[in-house]
């Protein structure tokens, strides 16, 4: 009996040792492998991924970064300094407070700030080569952007444009839309994506760009008094909570759709030269539906416009 328990044992022994060793051998091969900090040279050419990182502290980064910088978890800048240049992205999605923060010089791609609510503290690179996103920010105090920014700039939490001053250039979408008034809004001359402006509900004090080369969004705008549309949309526009064309004067090219969805009449509308997407007012496709309107104003559209098909069809 005693003989059947040393064995026993002897055998709980061998699985457990042969357990440890395997464990060893796994996870030798599959841990997350990193640069050795004492060896990382002046320049790193590639990315660096410290996402799972809540605190700098003891982080010693290049003086420059190729690639991208991941510090997705950090939520203060405590302890941080960051390379001068980084070719890629920087995400800061998780920093609260710009307290501490210097940025590098060049940012190359993406820097993403999406959790800081407020400005104070901040200085921003005069160049980000991709977008930067800082949709918490509900006031603009003690901000200063960039000159350029290449790709989109994301403004989402503003309600008022009271001191803001926007780049020259936006090569992306421009979002700014919880801003509930244009009063003191400037936009750039030139937007090479689409500008989201959706709580607006008047075009008081709004001047927007000759030419828009993404979407333009105004679903909330009530009213064309004071709206002067670009000559040229290349993507879609919006007007979704328009009730009448009275006074609407629409691009002469829309790249991509019109939205007029609530327009119960068609009195005073007079359609782009050009609409390469779908018509919407209750759009089906590239048809144009107006169930809100009557059978003789859709009669009349239908000759106006005969390469459009107009429905509902009149019995």
């Amino acid at each position: 009996m005693i003989q059947n328990k040393r064995g026993i044992y002897i055998i709980l022994a061998l699985l457990l040792l042969t357990g440890v060793v395997f464990g060893w051998y796994y996870l030798s091969q599959h841990k997350q492998t990193e640069p050795d900090l004492a060896e990382r040279p002046g320049a790193y050419d590639s990315d660096l991924d410290y996402s799972h990182l809540t605190t700098a502290e003891g982080l010693i980064l290049p003086n420059e970064v190729g690639g991208s910088l991941n510090l997705s978890g950090l939520t203060t800048a405590e302890g941080l300094t960051l390379p001068e240049t980084i070719g890629g992205d920087l995400n800061l999605k998780d920093l609260i407070t710009a307290e501490g923060l210097t940025l590098p010089e060049t940012i190359g791609g993406n820097l993403n700030l999406q959790s800081l609510t407020f400005a104070e503290g901040l200085t921003l690179p005069e160049t980000i080569g991709g977008s930067l996103d800082l949709r918490s920010l509900t006031f603009v105090e003690g901000l200063t952007l960039p000159k350029t920014i290449d790709g989109d700039l994301n403004l989402r939490g503003l309600t008022t444009a009271e001191g803001l001053t926007l780049p020259k250039t936006i090569g992306g979408g421009l979002y700014l839309v919880s801003l509930a008034s244009a009063e003191g809004l400037t936009l750039p001359k030139t937007i090479g994506g689409g500008l989201y402006l959706s709580k607006l509900t008047t075009a008081e004090g709004l001047t927007l760009p000759k030419k828009i080369e993404g979407d333009l969004y105004l679903p909330g705008l009530t009213t064309t008094e004071g709206l002067t549309l670009p000559e040229t949309i290349d993507r879609s526009l919006n007007l979704d909570s328009l009730t009448s064309a009275k006074g609407l004067t629409l691009p002469k090219t829309i790249g991509g759709s019109l939205n007029l969805d609530s327009l119960t009449s068609t009195a005073g509308l007079i359609l782009p030269e050009t609409i390469k997407g779908d018509l919407y007012s209750h759009a089906i496709g590239g048809d144009l539906y107006m169930s809100s309107i009557t059978s003789n104003e859709r009669d009349r559209l239908r000759k106006q416009y005969p390469n459009l098909n107009i429905f509902p069809r009149n019995k």
